[in-house]
């Protein structure tokens, strides 16, 4: 009888092993170059359109995952030599069908005068396209006073991504 008790006791642990969660969506890792886009083409503020000329820079992303879900990074180097209060790197998480990140983010009343920056909260989210690029949009909400002649409200801006190659040198 100790013999089946404890073949019992070690059949039971076997069955409380631990399981592989393989419902558990797993995102597209993104690794790379990829071209992205700011429409500011498509730009609007409060929903009305605010259009100036959209960017296309190359850009560099890694994604790294673990027990605890994945981490897409985001090298924000180039945007954070222009505005030094520019996060050097957005760290992006997988939510329901898209890559997610946000946080308070200096907005450039005049583009071009880093002197003209007011606080914002700002949120990107990329959604995958079956051809391997992304697309998404980026939100900045302003509070507070806001920019002159405009006031606190919220700027939207569609973006995207596209696989390149790497930069040369």
């Amino acid at each position: 009888t100790m013999m089946s008790i404890a073949a019992l006791v070690a059949m039971a642990a076997s069955s409380a092993s631990p399981v592989a969660h393989a419902d558990r969506a797993e995102p597209p890792p993104v690794y790379g170059y990829y071209d992205v886009t700011i429409d500011f083409a498509q730009q609007t503020f409060n929903g009305t359109p605010t259009p100036m000329t959209s960017m296309t820079f190359p850009v560099e992303f890694s994604t790294q995952c673990d027990v605890n879900g994945c981490v897409m990074h985001m090298d924000n180097s180039g945007d954070h030599a222009r505005n030094p209060g520019a996060p050097t790197a957005y760290e992006y998480r997988w939510t329901d069908d898209r890559w997610e990140t946000s946080g308070e983010y200096p907005y450039f009343c005049d583009r071009n005068d880093p002197g003209s920056a007011v606080s914002a909260q700002r949120s990107d989210y990329w959604i995958p396209n079956p051809d391997g690029s992304f697309a998404g949009m980026r939100t900045l909400t302003i509070d507070g006073a806001g920019c002159p002649g405009e006031g606190p409200g919220t700027h939207t801006v569609p973006i995207s991504m596209t696989p390149v190659d790497p930069p040369p040198g």
